[in-house]
């Protein structure tokens, strides 16, 4: 069984959702979504104070595993919603996706028996302060579903999501006339709450088929008031943007996460620091449909070998010591014969004009 936080369904986190949906169906389970109790009145918040700040799961299940997905560490709570769990579940795990809010990690940690965590640093602080068990599981995007190759693409650029201020407005003043060729397509998401997210998912990893460039940047690139910050933290954008053949452009995340994940040349292209010379270097490469096509087959070749959801999923089991679902299996099969290489020749790493 899943412990979720999927309700009310949000656009940035329906990646995630994603992640529960094929959990659920490779362990034949289901997902219970936790929802937060109200603290506006005194009896909610003494409430959320003696019985945590979810409310009662009502369910009977019991078995070998319970899974709690936590958005950030604070979530890891939502096992409190569900009575008697350790009575009824060998295992309780978590999964920290966003395992960089290191504060907010508290004391329910002793809970787990074990906690995956995106990051090397939830990881540590889990295991040194909480004694708790604890190990890496990056995010991953699901490859053998919207792998692409294509080389038919009619959009140039694609930014979807938050772009930084400073590239984005010199960007529309760049592409955005008559004299400049370059489409240069921006936040396509039309409903960013409830269950439209679901149905506009589908559009957006599909426009992200037909761009050559897609940008991505770390979250220290003009930060914008309250929003997470962390340079090394790698999002779900960057594996969507990869894993649907795009080149990616942008501001790398800054460290381990990033290096150990994207470690094939061109993986990504960082743009020089004043936007103008960055809307020079996306020119420069969109005028090179080789190295275009080159980058696009290594970076779809390298996500499906490294980084589709089901290699995490079998890390699970492996790590739970449990046998690997045969609808598991089939499908690591079925990613295996894709058959996707990347170039026989090795494309150097790009350095545009010196602007790499």
């Amino acid at each position: 069984m899943l412990i979720s936080r999927r309700q009310p369904p949000f656009a940035g986190w329906v990646a995630i959702d994603e992640f529960e949906d094929l959990f659920a169906r490779f362990s034949d389970g289901h997902i219970l979504c936790a929802e937060h109790r109200s603290i506006r009145t005194i009896v909610g918040r003494t409430k959320s104070r003696l019985f945590g700040p979810f409310l009662r799961l009502d369910d009977a299940s019991a078995g070998d595993v319970l899974l709690v997905v936590a958005r950030n560490p604070s979530d890891l709570r939502m096992v409190r919603a569900l009575p008697d769990a350790r009575k009824r579940f060998r295992q309780i795990v978590g999964y920290v996706i966003d395992s960089y809010f290191l504060e907010a990690y508290g004391r329910w940690a002793g809970q787990y028996d074990h906690v995956f965590s995106t990051s090397e640093e939830g990881a540590e602080l889990l295991r040194r302060k909480f004694g708790v068990s604890s190990s890496v599981l990056r995010q991953g995007f699901d490859c053998l579903r919207w792998a692409n190759t294509d080389a038919g693409r009619s959009i140039d650029v694609i930014g979807f999501g938050r772009q930084p201020d400073s590239y984005h407005q010199r960007f529309q003043a760049e592409f955005h006339t008559d004299r400049s060729k370059v489409l240069y397509l921006h936040s396509p998401l039309g409903v960013h709450t409830g269950p439209g997210v679901y149905t506009e998912r589908p559009m957006l990893l599909k426009l992200l088929q037909r761009a050559k460039i897609s940008l991505a940047f770390h979250m220290l690139v003009d930060p914008i008031g309250n929003r997470p910050r962390d340079a090394g933290f790698v999002t779900s954008r960057w594996l969507e943007s990869l894993g649907t053949g795009c080149v990616v452009v942008g501001k790398r995340p800054v460290g381990v996460m990033a290096d150990e994940m994207f470690p094939w040349p061109n993986a990504t292209i960082e743009v020089p620091d004043d936007p103008a010379r960055a809307v020079a270097l996306i020119t420069e490469l969109l005028e090179d449909p080789g190295f275009i096509a080159d980058t696009r087959a290594r970076n779809v070749a390298e996500m499906c070998r490294r980084h589709d959801w089901r290699y995490r999923i079998r890390d699970i089991y492996k790590h739970l010591q449990l046998p690997e679902p045969e609808l598991l299996k089939r499908e690591l099969q079925a990613l295996d014969s894709l058959k996707l290489q990347p170039p026989l020749q090795a494309v150097a790493t790009r350095g545009l004009s010196g602007f790499g």
